[in-house]
């Protein structure tokens, strides 16, 4: 009995390979003759062998929590960007059908004005469509890389991405300026309420 708790002692250092070349042959020995402690080495790798597998699962799940967290990050950039996308796309069909009403109507205008206010017509005009197209190219690929799952299925055209961006950030300015002209404005007219 006193040799089997001996034994038990050195079956950790046995399995761990760890222990002396002596100790490994009197182990051996041992466990060749005593079910005992051939049963309680069992016990052991089996513990062991729970234990290791839990270890691996626990880093495979901080992996994947970690994996999912920076993936949520991504996502929740994406969408702000692409809801910005979405309003900036209705906000220049909106431009472009007012630029066509107004185009329509006939503007009386003499002089090398007309000349002017005709070429700043087109060249917004143009501005404003190509900014449209750009919006929609962006959200029909938006849509075809959700609808895969992969953005290397098909082929990207990252500048009309860029071109969308640009056009949110124009009207963030036409936006900015008109705010600070309202401003402007009506500071004017609230100091001339009060002058003599």
């Amino acid at each position: 009995m006193m040799k089997c708790e001996i034994i038990r002692d050195l079956i950790p250092l046995y399995l761990d390979k760890v222990c002396s070349e002596d100790s490994r042959k009197l182990v051996e020995e041992h466990l060749a003759e005593c079910s005992e402690c051939r049963k309680y080495m069992k016990e052991l790798e089996t513990e062991l062998e729970a234990v290791k597998q839990k270890k691996e699962e626990d880093l495979d799940e901080k992996r994947l929590l970690q994996e999912g967290a920076e993936r949520m990050k991504e996502i929740g950039k994406k969408s702000i960007v692409d809801k910005m996308i979405i309003v900036d796309t209705l906000l220049n069909f909106l431009l472009i059908v007012t630029a066509v009403v107004l185009c329509k109507r006939q503007i009386d205008i003499e002089g090398a004005d007309a000349g002017y206010y005709i070429a700043a017509m087109v060249f917004s005009f143009g501005f404003i469509i190509a900014f449209f197209v750009c919006d929609c190219i962006t959200l029909v690929q938006k849509w075809k890389r959700r609808k895969m799952q992969t953005e290397w299925e098909y082929k990207q055209i990252p500048i009309c991405e860029s071109y969308a961006k640009i056009s949110i950030g124009v009207k963030v300015i036409v936006v900015f300026m008109l705010v600070c002209a309202a401003c402007i404005l009506g500071f004017s007219q609230f100091g001339g309420m009060f002058s003599i």
